[in-house]
């Protein structure tokens, strides 16, 4: 038995955000899983954790889907043949032979050329950008005279109506699966960190033990320990304690809260293994937040302290979002209405 053997370090998982605790555990994973010696050494312990860490990346992959059901694809294809009508209406109209049709569809295409209509763009950039130049016509009386004079009034209601459909729909079904997702990542993440814990106490453990003989813990100790280390230099760049792995108070978790969370736009901590889709997706976290209840565990030679409880406050998946090893991660709620972000559930 060697007491004075080198130990894993504490870290709060709590205190990171989604990704970056993906990221975290992706990492950890990695490098024990390449030492053959030891990962067969923790058995059922090791599967435990290499499983809990996959149901987590899939359900957060999941819940990053759900808002892209057949009922919006539709919508979206109504939406995009009333679009292309009404652009390519307009754009016969600038040709007219009739000279006062001509003047005013010149002045409803210098309107719709200061927006990015793209069908094949993301569904809130699409969403908003019609939004917002409908708005602008709407409340000009020269633009309004023009659609008249244009009789482009009919596809423009059309195209309005049909993106209000779509956006209506996209934040109906956003909100439905928002507890849902909220429920189901809080209980992956646990039984995660749960799991991670339960690696942890084990190697250390075996270390003071020395089992398996003859096995040399330093080397896969030092290289965890020099992980756990970069992974609170992340927390002290965004202002948040690393504190003991005791998951108490202020962290936050996969739906926003206090400490750090992710915002749509900026970069994130990717791990290995963890999967996240990029480029302008949208989610709706609930209004909650993570708070450790304190519960101990302790295993020989460490303190680990696990359990967490949920706590409501905050906005949900749209705080700060920076991290090392950007994956492009969006996880920005809203951008519903004619002046919303540009983003879209992908």
């Amino acid at each position: 038995m060697n007491i004075n053997a080198k130990q894993i370090e504490d870290l709060s998982t709590s205190r990171f955000d989604i990704t970056t605790v993906l990221g975290f555990f992706g990492q950890m994973k990695d490098k024990i899983a390449a030492d053959a010696t030891l990962t067969a050494a923790m058995g059922p312990v090791w599967t435990a954790f290499t499983a809990a860490r996959q149901a987590y990346d899939d359900a957060y992959a999941q819940t990053r889907k759900w808002a892209q059901t057949a009922d919006l694809e539709t919508l979206d294809k109504q939406r995009d043949d009333a679009l292309s009508a009404f652009q390519q209406t307009l754009k016969a109209m600038t040709q007219s032979p009739n000279a006062a049709k001509q003047t005013a569809a010149k002045l409803l295409a210098f309107i719709r050329s200061k927006y990015s209509l793209n069908s094949s763009d993301e569904y809130m950039k699409e969403t908003t950008a019609i939004s917002q130049m409908i708005q602008e016509i709407e409340s000009s009386a020269e633009a309004q005279a023009a659609l008249q004079t244009t009789g482009l009034d009919d596809w423009l209601t059309d195209l309005k109506t049909k993106n209000d459909a779509f956006l209506a729909k996209m934040n109906e079904r956003t909100e439905a699966q928002a507890g849902l997702q909220k429920g189901i990542l809080r209980e992956k993440r646990l039984q995660c960190e749960a799991a991670y814990r339960n690696v942890v106490k084990l190697i250390n453990a075996m270390a003071i033990c020395e089992v398996p003989a003859g096995y040399s813990f330093g080397t896969i100790i030092d290289l965890l320990n020099a992980e756990i280390e970069h992974y609170r230099q992340i927390l002290a760049r965004k202002g948040v304690s690393s504190g003991s792995n005791n998951n108490n108070g202020g962290g936050s978790d996969d739906n926003g809260g206090s400490g750090s969370t992710e915002q749509g736009g900026s970069s994130s901590e990717q791990g290995s293994g963890s999967s996240e889709q990029g480029s302008g997706s949208t989610e709706q976290g609930g209004s909650s937040s993570e708070q450790g209840s304190g519960s101990s565990e302790q295993g020989s030679g460490s303190t680990e302290q696990g359990g967490s409880t949920e706590q409501g406050g905050g906005s949900g998946d749209n705080g700060s979002g920076s991290g090392d090893n950007g994956g492009g991660s969006d996880n920005n709620g809203g951008g519903g209405g004619p002046n919303g972000g540009g983003n879209d559930v992908n």
